[in-house]
C-alpha cells in the first residue's frame, strides 16, 4: 500500500482503526481520504521494562488488504520516582500485511506530554512530503498556505559559525521545503556560488538551478512550486549591477539541457547525491526562463505549480526586462534584526515580515520562538468586503545567530537540559494547535517589544545598501523581546500561514509533517482561501 497523498488507487481504501486506551488520549485529525475509526475498547498490556511501566496501542487496518497491524508501546503512567518523556516523539509505524510484508499506515503518530502523569497520541494523515500542495486548490493565494522554508538553505559547512543545515538541497525539497534563501557571491568575476558571509558553501548557482529543476520536473514535483530568495553576500567586493546582471544570465541564458547535463545525471554538490536523469520535457526546452514566475506579484498556486518563485532581495531592476517589474518579488529594503518586525507592499499583498536574528545569547530562544510564530498569525474576515481584495503574507525566519553565545545550532537545537532549542518549540507550538483543533486556542501571548514595528513602505527603495538589503548579516545591535502572561484565546477566527524559514529543520523528526499538516486544518475550519483583513495584532507596552 502506498503512503497516503502518494497517489490514487483502484483498489478500496482500508478502514484504519485505532484501539483507545484507558486514561490514553487520543487526538486524531481526520482525513476525507481514509475512514479511520477510533475504538472504545482498551487493549492493555503492563509490564516493567527498564523498570518503567508501559501499555500497547494497536493500530490497526480492517479491509480488503488487510488485516494489518502495528503495535506500538508507550510510557503512559509515571511510578514513583520517575518522570514521563517531555519531548515531542514522533512513533515510528511499521505494520505487518496478511502475508507479513511490511505495510506503510496511512498515518503518522507523534507522542507528548499532555500533564506530569498522562501523554497524548496525535494522529495525523501521512502526507507525501514531496508533493502535499496537489492537496491544495489552485485558487488559494500562497498567502494563505503555511510553506516550510530553510534559512541559509545552502550552509552546510563552517560548524559552528556558518552552518545552518545538514541536508542537501534535494533532500530539503522532498522533505517539504518550499522556500530556499539562496545566498551567493561572485568568484573569478563571472561565477555565481553560494556562500554564508565570507565562508564559501561549495555550490554553484547552476547546480542549484539543476536540482531545482529536476526536482520541479519529477512526477512528485511538478504539483509543487518553490520560493527562492536571492541575495548577495560579496556586497562589498564586488558591484551589484555585476551580481544582479549574472543572476539574470542564469536565468534567461542558460538551457535546461545545460543544466542537466554530464548524460542526464549531475552532482548535487549540497551533499554528493546524484540527481535523477532529466525528462525528455527537459532536453525538448531551450530556455529554462519558462520555469520561473517572475512577476512583481504574489501569485496563486495554480499560477506557479511546477514554478521557481524569484524573490529578489538584491538589484534595482537594471538589466532586466520591466525593471523591478520582471524580477520577481522585489524588496531591497531589509531592517537589520529589528523588533518585532516590518511591514511592506507587493501589489495587493502586505508581507509582515520577521528577521530578528541578533538576539545576544542562546537564553532568548523562548522570546526568538514566541516572535516567529506570532508573525505567523492572521486573522481572516470573509465579513468585510475590503478584505477581499488585500492579502497578509507573514514571512518569518526562526533562525538567529549572535557570536559567541548564541551560535545557529544553539539557537535552533538546543544546549542539551539547559536550554530547549526553537525548533522543538514549534514543534510542540504545532502539535498544540493541531491537537486542538482550533489555532486561536493555541496561539502566543502578546509580546513586550521594545522597537515599535517598522513600516517599510514609508522607506525610499533603491540599490542595495549597507542599512538596507545588502548590509551585513550578522553584525548590528539587537532590541529585545519579552513575553507578557498568558493571553486568553482569541474567539475570532485564526489562520497560521506564510513562510517559516528555519535552521536545521531536520530535526526534530516531524516538525515539517506538522506544520505542512497547519494547511489541512486551515482547510477544515475553512479558513484557507478567506483574506485576512490586518495583520496578526502584536501588542506593544
Amino acid at each position: 500500500m502506498a503512503p497516503f497523498g502518494s497517489g490514487s488507487s483502484s483498489k478500496p481504501k482500508p478502514a484504519w482503526r485505532i484501539s483507545n486506551l484507558t486514561n490514553f488520549d487520543i487526538q486524531f485529525a481526520d482525513s476525507p481520504e481514509n475512514e479511520v475509526v477510533i475504538e472504545s475498547t482498551a487493549h492493555v498490556t503492563h509490564s516493567a521494562q527498564g523498570g518503567k511501566f508501559r501499555k500497547d496501542v494497536s493500530l490497526m487496518a480492517a479491509g480488503p488488504e488487510s488485516p494489518a497491524e502495528s503495535k506500538l508501546s508507550f510510557a503512559v503512567k509515571r511510578p514513583p520516582g520517575l518522570k514521563l518523556p517531555s519531548k515531542l516523539t514522533e512513533m515510528r509505524l511499521v505494520a505487518k500485511g496478511p502475508s507479513k510484508e511490511p505495510v506503510v499506515p496511512p498515518f503518522r503518530a507523534f507522542q507528548f506530554k499532555a500533564s506530569s502523569t498522562d501523554q497524548r497520541l496525535l494522529v495525523l494523515p501521512n502526507r507525501n512530503m514531496a508533493s502535499y500542495l496537489k492537496d491544495i486548490p489552485d485558487s488559494v493565494h500562497l498567502s494563505n498556505i503555511l510553506l516550510p522554508g530553510t534559512h541559509d538553505s545552502m550552509a552546510i559547512y563552517g560548524f559552528p559559525f556558518a552552518q545552518c543545515q545538514r541536508q542537501p538541497l534535494l533532500t530539503q525539497l522532498q522533505a517539504g521545503i518550499r522556500v530556499i534563501d539562496i545566498r551567493l557571491a561572485i568568484v573569478n568575476g563571472t561565477t555565481l556560488t553560494s556562500f554564508h558571509g565570507i565562508i564559501s558553501e561549495k555550490t554553484l548557482f547552476s547546480d542549484i538551478l539543476a536540482t531545482l529543476y529536476t526536482y520541479l520536473q519529477s512526477e512528485e514535483g511538478k504539483s509543487e512550486c518553490v520560493v527562492m530568495s536571492i541575495k548577495q553576500e560579496d556586497f562589498a567586493t564586488n558591484p551589484a549591477a555585476l551580481f544582479s546582471q549574472l543572476v539574470h544570465d542564469a536565468i534567461f541564458n542558460s538551457s535546461l539541457e545545460g543544466n542537466l547535463k554530464e548524460k542526464g545525471i549531475r552532482k548535487d554538490t549540497t551533499g554528493g547525491q546524484p540527481l535523477p536523469p532529466h525528462s525528455p520535457t527537459a532536453a525538448a526546452t531551450s530556455s529554462s526562463d519558462s520555469m520561473w514566475y517572475l512577476e512583481n506579484r504574489v501569485p496563486s498556486l495554480g499560477e506557479v505549480r511546477g514554478k521557481i518563485i524569484l524573490f529578489s532581495r538584491f538589484g534595482d531592476g537594471t538589466g532586466w526586462t520591466n525593471g523591478i517589474e520582471g524580477m520577481g518579488i522585489w524588496n531591497t529594503t531589509w531592517p537589520d534584526s529589528v523588533t518585532p518586525g516590518w511591514n511592506w507592499d507587493v501589489k495587493d499583498t502586505t508581507f509582515q515580515s520577521q528577521d530578528w536574528y541578533n538576539i545576544g545569547n542562546f537564553t532568548k530562544a523562548p522570546q526568538k520562538f514566541a516572535l516567529a510564530t506570532s508573525t505567523l498569525i492572521t486573522r481572516p474576515d470573509p465579513s468585510d468586503p475590503t478584505s477581499q481584495s488585500h492579502h497578509i503574507l507573514p514571512m518569518s525566519f526562526s533562525s538567529a545567530s549572535s557570536i559567541p553565545l548564541a551560535l545557529p545550532s544553539a539557537v535552533a537545537l538546543g544546549i542539551g537540559i539547559f536550554q530547549i532549542g526553537v525548533n522543538a518549540r514549534i514543534s510542540q507550538w504545532a502539535t498544540d494547535i493541531l491537537s486542538s483543533g482550533n489555532p486561536s486556542t493555541a496561539t502566543l501571548a502578546p509580546l513586550s517589544l521594545s522597537q515599535p514595528k517598522v513600516d517599510a513602505n514609508k522607506q525610499k527603495k533603491g540599490a542595495p545598501s549597507a542599512e538596507t538589503n545588502a548590509g551585513p548579516s550578522d553584525q548590528s545591535k539587537s532590541g529585545e523581546v519579552k513575553v507578557a502572561e498568558q493571553a486568553p484565546p482569541d474567539p475570532r477566527l485564526t489562520r497560521i500561514s506564510g513562510w517559516l524559514l528555519m535552521d536545521y529543520y531536520d530535526s526534530p523528526d516531524g516538525m515539517i509533517p506538522l506544520l505542512v499538516e497547519i494547511n489541512f486544518l486551515n482547510q477544515r475550519l475553512g479558513v484557507q482561501s478567506v483574506p485576512s483583513q490586518a495583520a496578526a495584532e502584536i501588542t506593544s507596552s
